[in-house]
């Protein structure tokens, strides 16, 4: 199950993000400050992120910040009122995964999730060959002596 964490101190942003995600099948929380977001994050388990940039107590970019010391692979959206190339280019510097202007284009939504969803799934398989890569160096040298304990005793 997709679990979505909506981090936007705009009510009525954080509803339609919310009434949308929910529509296309994916569960929801919100909170309405980047602090309430890091919490929450520390807190639960989430797929994915949708944040604001602009709010009061911690803006985005600093929980962007404190969420990529504890988890580089999490894929955040950055979506913005105030949008410009310096907060573009530092919100993708800092590890967004996508930044949006408001507002948003829901077909544009729609397709980063997946966008984001697609790239966890390729993350998953990743790992899961590492994993086997990691297993069978530590058996190859296993297996090589076995065999040479198993040639010279044939002989």
């Amino acid at each position: 199950m997709v679990h979505i964490l909506i981090v936007e101190d705009d009510e009525v942003v954080r509803d339609l993000l919310t009434e949308v995600c929910e529509r296309w099948g994916y569960t929801t929380e919100c909170v309405d400050n980047g602090r309430k977001g890091l919490e929450k994050f520390y807190a639960n388990s989430y797929t994915l992120i949708i944040s604001d940039i602009r709010m009061p107590v911690m803006d985005g970019l600093t929980m962007l910040e404190h969420i990529r010391e504890k988890d580089s692979y999490i894929p955040i959206i950055i979506v913005t009122a105030y949008p410009s190339v310096d907060s573009a280019v530092e919100s993708l510097e800092k590890g967004a995964d996508y930044y949006l202007v408001k507002p948003v284009n829901l077909n544009d939504l729609k397709a980063k999730i997946h966008k984001c969803l697609d790239k966890i799934h390729i993350q998953k398989k990743i790992d899961s060959l590492k994993t086997r890569n990691r297993i069978l160096t530590l058996l190859i040298p296993a297996g090589l002596a076995a065999g040479f304990a198993l040639a010279w005793l044939l002989l």
